[in-house]
Parts: C-alpha cells; sequence; structure tokens
C-alpha cells in the first residue's frame, strides 16, 4: 500500500502553494502584490486579484470568464484551461483551477496587460519599464539609494555574507547604473544589482517609496558566541542548543529529543482566521517547548494540509503531502489520504474543508476558528451541533467549546426540509490503508528528506515536486526527525555567523546524517517563519523580518494523568 500512496503523490500535480507572489512595481503607485504558485518554470497568477491593479471588466459563466482591460479581451476557458486574447491568440494549458479559484500563466498576463516581467525564485515581478538607480551616496554611516520607481521589500536583500563582516546588497529587478561611485563594489547580472561592502557593524534596510537606506542598527546587537549551551534533561526530554559545520559554514542548531509516550505533542491552532501575535499567544499557553508547523498562506494565514490534535480533524485540505503521524504505539512520517463523511438523516455527504476559507460545497467549523465566518445564509444551509452531535441550531451561528457548525450548500436545500431539531449527525473519517487506527496527531508538511523504507529514487520524485525556493534557498529551516529510540527530535537550523542564511534542501539532509541517526525526517515551513519557543521565550535569531503571525505550531506538554 506504501507504494500505492506513492504512486499517487507521483501523479497529483505538484504546486508548492502559497509560497510565490506576484509583485507589480511602477512608477507612479507602491507595489502591489498578488498570490501566485509556480508549477514548472511557469507562475500562475490568482485572477481575483487583477481587480487590485486597474479598473477592470469581469465576467464569469460556469464555462467561460471574460477579462476587458484598455480595450483589449482576456478569455478564459474553465473547462478546457486554455485563454485567448481578443478571441484570436490562443494559449493552451495556461489556465489552472484550484478550489474553484482561477490562475493565469504569467506569459499571457504580461501579453494582456502589456508589461515585461522577472523571475526570481518565488517571486515574479512585473513591470511597463524597468526601475533605474538614480544617485547612490556611500558614507561609513549608511547607503542612501534613490530609484525612479516604487519598489517591494521582496526586491532588497541584505546579507551578511561573511564571519568577517562582509556584506552583499542585492537590488532586483533594476537596470545596470550608469554613474558608480568610486568606493562602490559593484556588479550586475541578470536585471540584479549587487552591491558589496564591508564592516563590524550590523545594519538594517529601510524602504521609504523610492529611497532606499541601508544604515547602521543602533540597537543592542547580542554576541554570538561558538559556545554550546549547557543542555536541560529530564526523563525522555532533552533540550540542546549546539553548533556544527558544514561545507566551511558555521551552523547553530536548537533541539528538542522527545520521548512521545513521557510528553504530550500537541497541534496549537494560534487563534486561527485572525491575525495574531505567536510570542504572545505561547506565553499565554506555556508549553515546554514549541516549534513553527504547517505551510501557510502569508497573506490570509490559512494553514495547507491536513491537521489532527489530541484525535480531533483540525483542518481538512484536499493537497497530498507527508505528515507526522502519531498513534496509539505509532509513530511515522509518511504519506495519508483522509476522506471524512458526515450522515446527516441517511443523506451521505463529503466534507472539503474544516476550519478553512477554502471554498466547498459542504464545510465545518469548530470552536478552533476564532476569525470571522464568512459564508452567508444565502449560499449555505447552516446546521450547529452539540458535542453528542445532536442538531441544535439550524442558524449561522460561532460555535462554541465542544459544538461544530456544519455548512451545506444551498443547492441541496431540496433534499434537507425533513432534518429537525436532535436529528443525530454521525461523522466517518476513511483513511488510506497504511494506517490502521484513528492517529492523535496528524500534522503535514514536506518535503521528507530521510525515509528508511523508501529509495533514492523516491527520495528524488518527492525533492522534484517542490518548487526551487524550497529545495535550492538557504534559509533557517525547521525540521522534524523520529530516531531509531522512537523518540520525536524537533530541530530549527540556521547560520550562526548570519542567522537569515541556513541550508538548502540537500544541505540539511547531510546534516541530519551527521548529526544522528535518524530513521525519518521531514521540514516544516521553514525561512522567517522558523522559530524555537523553549523556557518561555523564543530562543533563536529573531528580527524584524521574522514572521509574528505564524498560525499552527507544533508543541510539547506534560501529559494529564
Amino acid at each position: 500500500m506504501k507504494k500505492l500512496i506513492f504512486l499517487f503523490f507521483l501523479i497529483i500535480l505538484a504546486i508548492n502553494l502559497f509560497s510565490e507572489e506576484a509583485i507589480f512595481i511602477s512608477q507612479k503607485n507602491p507595489p502591489l502584490s498578488m498570490e501566485a504558485i509556480k508549477n514548472q518554470d511557469y507562475f500562475y497568477i490568482n485572477v481575483d486579484y487583477l481587480s487590485k491593479y486597474d479598473s477592470m471588466v469581469m465576467n464569469r459563466t460556469s464555462r467561460i470568464m471574460y477579462i476587458i482591460y484598455n480595450k483589449n479581451v482576456l478569455e478564459i476557458s474553465l473547462n478546457d484551461f486554455y485563454s485567448k486574447i481578443n478571441f484570436i491568440n490562443k494559449y493552451n494549458n495556461s489556465v489552472l483551477i484550484i478550489d474553484e479559484n482561477v490562475y493565469i500563466r504569467d506569459d499571457v498576463l504580461s501579453t494582456f496587460l502589456q508589461l515585461n516581467n522577472f523571475k526570481d525564485i518565488d517571486t515574479i515581478f512585473f513591470y511597463s519599464e524597468i526601475p533605474k538607480i538614480t544617485t547612490c551616496n556611500v558614507s561609513t554611516s549608511e547607503i542612501k539609494i534613490e530609484l525612479n520607481s516604487y519598489l517591494s521589500e521582496s526586491s532588497i536583500t541584505l546579507t551578511r555574507i561573511t564571519k568577517d563582516g562582509d556584506y552583499l546588497l542585492s537590488i532586483k529587478p533594476v537596470a545596470p547604473m550608469e554613474s558608480i561611485p568610486n568606493n562602490l563594489d559593484y556588479s550586475y547580472s541578470n536585471n540584479t544589482a549587487y552591491l558589496k561592502f564591508k564592516s563590524d557593524f550590523n545594519y538594517e534596510v529601510n524602504l521609504n517609496g523610492k529611497n532606499l537606506s541601508i544604515i547602521i542598527d543602533k540597537k543592542i546587537i547580542p554576541t554570538i558566541t561558538d559556545a554550546d549551551k549547557t543542555t536541560s534533561e529530564n526523563e525522555g526530554l532533552q533540550y540542546i542548543e549546539k553548533t556544527e559545520e558544514l561545507n566551511g559554514q558555521r551552523l547553530k542548531i536548537y533541539q528538542l529529543i522527545v520521548d512521545p509516550k513521557i510528553y504530550q505533542i500537541k497541534v496549537d491552532l494560534n487563534n486561527l482566521g485572525t491575525r495574531s501575535d505567536v510570542y504572545s499567544f505561547l506565553k499565554e499557553k506555556n508549553p515546554i517547548f514549541s516549534v513553527n508547523a504547517s505551510f501557510f498562506d502569508p497573506q490570509t494565514l490559512e494553514p495547507v494540509g491536513n491537521i489532527i490534535s489530541d484525535g480531533i480533524l483540525l483542518h481538512l485540505s484536499s493537497y497530498s503531502r507527508p505528515a507526522l503521524i502519531i498513534g496509539t504505539n505509532f509513530l511515522d512520517i509518511d504519506y495519508i489520504k483522509l476522506e471524512y463523511q458526515l450522515n446527516i438523516d441517511n443523506l451521505l455527504f463529503w466534507i472539503k474543508s474544516i476550519n478553512s476559507t477554502w471554498k466547498g460545497d459542504v464545510k465545518l467549523y469548530t470552536h478552533h476558528y476564532k476569525g470571522n465566518i464568512a459564508e452567508t445564509e444565502e449560499n449555505y444551509v447552516f446546521f450547529l451541533i452539540d458535542e453528542n452531535n445532536r442538531i441544535i441550531s439550524k442558524n449561522k451561528t460561532t460555535p462554541s467549546e465542544g459544538e461544530k457548525l456544519i455548512l451545506i450548500d444551498k443547492k441541496y436545500e431540496k433534499y434537507l426540509g425533513n432534518i429537525s431539531l436532535g436529528t443525530k449527525v454521525n461523522f466517518t473519517l476513511n483513511k488510506s490503508e497504511n494506517l490502521s487506527n484513528d492517529p492523535v496527531l496528524l500534522l503535514e508538511g514536506g518535503p521528507i528528506l530521510i525515509h528508511s523504507k523508501y529509495t533514492q529514487e523516491q527520495l528524488d520524485a518527492e525533492k522534484k515536486s517542490y518548487s526551487n525556493g524550497i529545495i535550492y534557498g538557504k534559509a533557517p529551516r525547521t525540521v522534524v526527525a523520529l530516531d531509531k529510540e522512537q523518540n520525536i527530535n524537533l530541530m530549527v537550523i540556521e547560520g550562526l555567523d548570519n542567522p537569515e542564511t541556513g541550508l538548502t534542501y540537500d544541505e540539511t539532509r547531510n546534516l541530519l546524517f551527521k548529526i544522528g541517526e535518524f530513521e525519518v525526517a521531514m521540514m516544516l515551513d521553514g525561512g522567517s517563519s522558523s522559530i524555537v519557543y523553549y523556557e518561555g521565550e523564543i530562543q533563536n535569531f529573531k528580527n524584524e523580518k521574522t514572521r509574528n503571525y505564524i498560525p499552527v505550531l507544533l508543541s510539547v506538554y506534560k501529559k494529564i494523568p
């Protein structure tokens, strides 16, 4: 069955959802960000966001969508996945539809809007004229740059590339500088300007309109030492901070080794549906240890993947990702397929989403969702059920603890007329054969780094299914790994000399082979989301780029007898 699961995974269109964005930059207006996804070498932009760009007329039927802009017409086929511009130029396979959201390929959008584009690893920039650096002044305490266009923060990267204080500032997309200051180490390649300088100080980046400044950070800069932190060790629990070197790069590792038979591992939802500060949330929950977990859309904070905690299904989506699975006397990382059904008055429905704003004919909310339930009684029939799964209300209302709110599309209303208060609702969780019992915890992440039951060919296929940014980008990494003693190892790995740098996929895998004997391992969300919470504080590097709003965390608690 495991091979069938993997084959199922291989035939799914592998897209790294919610990790990419499209940014429109211009000389007149601040940059505009839109949701995008990446498949193969193309970016696909969410069509619903285009109304933000300029005045457009949009019409949609069940088969065709039309967008009219500047007397041009973009026709999008929702059935055959092609698009046409002005009913003449046809672009096959240029449309993606995911959960009823429509995405258009970048080359079609560029032609339709008459814009150029520049593709980075996980960002595509659109512009009518490539931005230019008009002036650049370098002093001992500041670099000041003026541009003729607005740029996004995604266009600017400042990296400390050596422990001796060598900095590299990259700006993209821009045209080559026409006048280069004598005291500036400047180079240019692929629409990107590189400015290199050396300093003993730390710096911060300020982007204000068309003005960019790199100034000395006057805040107190913590001293980074090579010394390992004294480990904290209790029965079934060991916390370690240590440094390692890999390929000439020094790394800082924050690691918790925990026995799930002695301690409780839970998924914490940080007030899902709201923008809730993660530090305040963790202070209130007070776990022994916590790390960031699921991938998510940074704009909506919507998690990606299925989530079960304390045996309760907290989030459901249709994407196939590997998952950490904890059950009674069972521990693994693997691909799991879940289906969730409800039976109401002998009517069988498949639930398409739980605690999610994703569209679906049948949805469910629990008290774990703290945001506004946007669906209306014009489009859905609502049933509120109590902890015994009996209907207690037919009105839209926010569920309290133990309650569930069921939403069924109005098109099924004619079948629901005989349902009364007190009717029992039955739920069934169907799962793939490699999961014999209902899990206590299930958390999807990915990609898999190590798996003793997978061949190298399977692991290579797993690696290729994720975006270049996840595989080849150097970033802080959050990892969950299982060792031979069936302990769970939770780790955050970042650069020591420059914490904002980290590891590629291959480097992370090689580091795991170096520091332990792990049976299975996979990545969780990383980069600016990577945090370690221990002893009431965030232990790893944190700056203004670190995300404050992290919706899903993997936490360790004492078991309640």
